[in-house]
């Protein structure tokens, strides 16, 4: 049976709340958000309110199949991507509740069907989150927010006007120099998503934003409070610096008792990302758990596009536009750096992601090369290092084209399985 883009649930999400804001693409049903309150509430009097609930993720993705099932026996359930601990014991989706207002709308994506308006450009990797934009999340399990809490994206950050793609700055240095090679070349550069992990949010203020609201509302004892910051405080790691001698620091010896919210809501917020990422971790381990923290993958999956929480790791595709080199001060809260489209350039959508062996072909078979495992068809970590770090380019030949297109035409007609088993064939035996 043929998979549809708009799953049961994304369809009753937008005929349920505010189906004449959004286009029937999937990977649009939570927003393709721009940042406009103002009017929206002239036009419907109100912000447009929602809820999702486990039942609706289950009934909606408990079923998909995705690339890491291929070869396995037991597929693990697609929430098990939110969380560190056993997603059987702890399952993210019991009880979960999340409500929210559409903060803002604005053009969406254009949905294409075949890839082949890439012809002869070059796709250079934009490694990104899940993380929704423009939505404003009121409360998760019933417990309304004090604060809501409005995201700023994710893939639907390349939506917004003439922005192309945001990080930090030495990241985005890095990733400009890839863009000004390809233009004096004489290549057209297209900046084309790739999906993160359930945790590749926990970098960015949202998911700090969420957690801290969530610490406010819950009522966790006050002893509580004092054990969890005793050993947040104690928490020791090692680091294993290249070509020198191991060491251990305690990255949060200076963390604010978490009686008093708004100072550790400060120290919170002003961590820097990579900070913000591991003490987000941290919370999400049972010894914190046990003592009545908030459910992490709750937490993960609030601030996540619908569209994307059962998506495929390092899938690429879900937005893709032309850049132009040049970089300049981002306006997302998260990181201080951006580039811009390319003039007059639109986004584009796939309306579903495409394995990175078919649109890096030639990067990912110099990895396989290598022989350590990586850059075949089941992504691995390293391999998102690899694309962080150093980013490789492809030029979109005709044999690309061929084969994404291909692969999106059984996955439109025939469905997921079958178009996974299309490109594992492509490459060898993974």
């Amino acid at each position: 049976m043929a998979t549809t883009f708009i799953q049961p649930f994304l369809k009753k999400f937008l005929t349920d709340n505010f189906k004449p804001l959004f286009s029937s693409n999937q990977l649009g049903a939570l927003g393709n958000l721009g940042s406009n309150s103002e009017d929206l509430i002239k036009k419907f009097g109100s912000l447009q309110e929602f809820e999702i609930t486990g039942n609706d993720l289950t009934q909606a993705f408990g079923n998909k199949v995705r690339a890491l099932d291929i070869n396995k026996n037991n597929k693990l359930p697609f929430q098990s991507d939110y969380t560190l601990l056993n997603s059987k014991l702890r399952d993210p989706l019991n009880n979960f509740s999340m409500t929210a207002k559409v903060g803002a709308v604005q053009k969406s994506p254009t949905l294409v069907e075949d890839a082949s308006i890439l012809q002869n450009k070059t796709i250079i990797p934009t490694v990104g989150d899940r993380s929704s934009r423009d939505v404003i999340i009121t409360g998760i399990g019933g417990k309304k927010f004090q604060n809501p809490v409005r995201t700023f994206g994710g893939i639907q950050f390349m939506d917004d006007g003439a922005q192309g793609w945001a990080s930090m700055m030495e990241t985005m240095k890095a990733y400009n120099r890839t863009l000004e090679t390809v233009e004096q070349m004489g290549g057209q550069p297209v900046g084309m998503t790739t999906t993160m992990g359930g945790l590749g949010s926990d970098f960015s203020l949202d998911t700090a934003n969420v957690l801290i609201e969530s610490l406010r509302v819950s009522e966790i004892p006050k002893e509580n409070l004092n054990k969890i910051t005793e050993i947040l405080e104690n928490y020791t790691k090692t680091v294993k610096p290249i070509g020198k001698e191991p060491y251990q620091i305690q990255p949060f010896s200076k963390v604010p008792n978490l009686n008093d919210i708004e100072e550790f809501a400060n120290y919170f917020r002003s961590l820097p990302g990579s900070m913000r990422s591991e003490l987000v971790k941290r919370f999400d381990k049972a010894e914190l758990q046990n003592l009545g923290t908030p459910n992490i993958g709750q937490v993960r999956l609030s601030i996540t596009n619908p569209g994307l929480i059962a998506e495929d790791f390092l899938g690429m595709g879900t937005r893709f536009t032309d850049l132009k080199s040049g970089v300049v001060k981002s306006s997302h809260p998260s990181y201080d750096s951006q580039v811009m489209k390319a003039p007059g350039a639109e986004t584009y959508t796939f309306g579903t992601s495409v394995p990175k062996t078919i649109m890096l072909r030639e990067p990912m078979a110099k990895v396989r090369a290598e022989g350590k495992g990586f850059g075949t068809f089941k992504s691995m970590p390293a391999d998102l290092r690899k694309l962080t770090f150093n980013t490789p380019v492809q030029v979109a030949d005709q044999q690309l084209i061929d084969e994404a297109s291909k692969y999106l035409e059984i996955k439109r007609n025939l469905g997921d399985r079958e178009a996974y088993e299309y490109a594992q064939k492509l490459i060898p035996a993974t």
